[in-house]
């Protein structure tokens, strides 16, 4: 069926067109249709076939084997060679324990035995006379140079106590009591006294002064203005404020 040509088109652009798309296009559309049949029709139930059979004649027996294998092989053979080394530890150790208790034992008490005299005559003639001189030393050391030096440090202490820090310290308790006694107390005496005689002869006169002034001056200023005030309230607003009330009937 072909598609009625539009009236616009000239056929000789139309045609080459339709060539084209027959000659190129149509070919790799077949092949695509080609290609979704097989995958649908053969490819699809192959592989599921092919799946099918491997599980079945392969992976199936395959797992089977291994499950036997495992089962009645490596498993027997991890139990013997466990028994094995077990056995193996158990008579190393008995080895061990004999060879100790048979070889190793007196062996060494036969050496112990040899070496007591030598180690008894190295601590009677070398390791005692040691400790005998070392402790003679420490001893002397601390009696002709430890001891003295500690006599002369307590000494010196003493010394520098008695001859230094108490004549240094008499020295400052007596310049503080001197301080105390001939500069502190009469500069307190003094300010004390110039305090009472200011008090007595400046401020107390000067109060009483401020006091007198204030009570004749302004003083007597505010108790007019008072007694005026009291005065107006009870002789003037007062009989004013009545005889207003009586006037209109309040």
């Amino acid at each position: 069926m072909t598609t009625p040509q539009r009236p616009d088109e000239p056929a000789w652009i139309t045609y080459p067109f339709r060539a084209i798309a027959l000659i190129v296009v149509f070919p790799f559309r077949l092949l695509w249709e080609l290609g979704v049949l097989l995958n649908r029709f053969v490819l699809v139930p192959v592989s599921r076939a092919l799946g099918w059979l491997l599980r079945t004649f392969l992976v199936v027996p395959l797992l089977w084997l291994l499950r036997q294998l495992l089962q009645w092989i490596v498993l027997p053979i991890w139990h013997a060679l466990r028994w094995v080394l077990a056995a193996l530890v158990t008579g190393v150790a008995w080895v061990l324990r004999m060879l100790l208790r048979h070889l190793l034992r007196p062996i060494a008490m036969a050496i112990v035995w040899l070496l007591t005299p030598v180690l008894r005559a190295l601590y009677n003639w070398v390791l005692a006379p040691l400790g005998h001189a070392l402790a003679w030393l420490l001893v002397a050391l601390y009696r002709w140079v430890l001891t003295p030096i500690g006599r002369a440090v307590v000494w010196a202490v003493h010394a520098s106590y008695r001859w230094i820090l108490r004549p240094i310290g008499l020295a400052i308790a007596w310049l503080a009591r001197g301080a105390y006694r001939w500069v502190l107390v009469p500069i307190a005496l003094a300010i004390a006294w110039a305090s009472r005689v200011i008090y007595r002869f400046v401020l107390r006169p000067l109060g009483i002064a401020i006091a007198v002034t204030w009570r004749y001056t302004f003083g007597a200023v505010f108790r007019g203005i008072a007694a005026t005030s009291r005065w107006l309230r009870d002789e003037v607003f007062r009989p004013a404020g009545h005889a207003i009330r009586a006037t209109f009937g309040l």
